[in-house]
């Protein structure tokens, strides 16, 4: 993410010129949890992360679906098309993946809800202190990709309380993640489901299954959900069943930050942190292929997700420098409105004339 420095400042000092928030989503915090369900009521999945209209999900099959109504405890979902997924080859990442001298590259981990726990573990789904077990799961992640060669920079720091500021104070951590100039950066969470959301078996190993979450309201979209898109092929490769789905869901998740950011859900607080810890391990091998840190997927992924993030770097300059244009034209009070106008475009909230709308 080195060459990527500069557009991160860009980004933060675009949201100052146009006095923007952070736009996160929420989530519940009384254990309960949404159910989606398609035209026909079939149940698509269950989440405890609060969604809106026109949010995406890739189920475990690769069918797209986009919410369209919520009622409750109810999200209505509507089946878009089955989605492609990025082609991987299984014998060249077999051969490649969780060898030390074939890995290089650095990783960071961090904890947005770093109080999260596994009720069967540890009989609470909460630590107060913070010290969650979500954040064994973490420094299990850490610890196998330490194991494969990796670079691995773990945070523990605490962002509490879990509420709606919680990104905005992990924020500080991801930027200072950011400063070790890791490949990929990634936020280590747990979900609130049933447990059969996540149960699996791998390799006949009882396992927690993993969603993935990409911020829809952030101009690296493109780049992080293609990101996405490519771990969960490479994890159908290697561990089929191991990923539930990804979520493109409101929130911005500080993946406004860079590209080849992601945030991950070990299971839900009703799984156990052994079986999430066991998800880690591997998942320890999916990410190095998935964020190019072997020879054999390197240029693969370069291509896959380079892309959506050279065009998303095209677009932040270009929005900058329309900005500071417009930014001088106001303070002449020539333009009344530019600011709205690009908040709005860049997906980042809405201004307070358009909440009067």
């Amino acid at each position: 993410m080195k060459k990527y420095r500069i557009f991160a400042v860009a980004c933060v000092a675009l949201m100052v010129m146009l006095g923007t928030t952070l736009v996160q989503a929420d989530e519940r915090t009384d254990l309960g949890y949404y159910t989606l369900r398609d035209e026909q009521d079939e149940m698509i999945t269950m989440t405890g992360r609060e969604l809106d209209p026109g949010d995406h999900y890739i189920a475990a099959d690769n069918r797209l679906f986009e919410v369209t109504g919520i009622d409750g405890d109810t999200v209505t979902v509507r089946y878009v098309e089955t989605i492609e997924l990025p082609a991987v080859t299984g014998e060249l990442l077999g051969a490649q993946v969780g060898t030390a001298d074939g890995n290089q590259g650095v990783i960071g981990i961090y904890h947005t809800h770093n109080d999260e726990s596994y009720v069967p573990s540890s009989g609470t789904e909460s630590k107060d202190d913070g010290r969650g077990d979500i954040l064994q799961v973490g420094q299990a992640l850490a610890s196998a990709m330490e194991d494969a060669g990796l670079t691995v920079y773990w945070s523990d720091n605490s962002h509490i309380p879990h509420d709606g500021q919680a990104y905005i104070r992990s924020r500080r951590t991801a930027t200072e993640l950011l400063q070790r100039n890791p490949d990929t950066l990634i936020d280590v969470h747990r979900d609130a489901t049933p447990p059969e959301v996540y149960e699996t078996e791998i390799e006949g190993v009882p396992t927690t299954r993993v969603r993935l979450v990409v911020g829809r309201q952030n101009q690296n979209r493109e780049a992080n959900l293609e990101y996405a898109k490519r771990i969960k092929a490479i994890a159908d490769d290697m561990y089929p069943d191991l990923v539930e789905g990804i979520f493109d869901a409101r929130g911005n998740y500080n993946q406004d930050l860079g590209p080849k950011m992601i945030l991950l859900e070990f299971g839900a607080h009703t799984t156990s942190l052994e079986q999430a810890e066991q998800a880690a391990e591997y998942f320890a091998k999916v990410i190095p292929a998935a964020a190019g840190l072997t020879t054999a997927t390197q240029g693969a992924a370069e291509s896959q997700i380079g892309g959506g993030a050279s065009r998303a770097v095209v677009w932040m300059i270009v929005v900058v420098a329309v900005v500071v244009v417009g930014f001088l034209l106001i303070s002449q009070g020539k333009i009344g409105s530019i600011a709205g106008f690009f908040r709005r475009e860049a997906g980042l909230g809405r201004d307070d004339e358009d909440d009067r709308e």
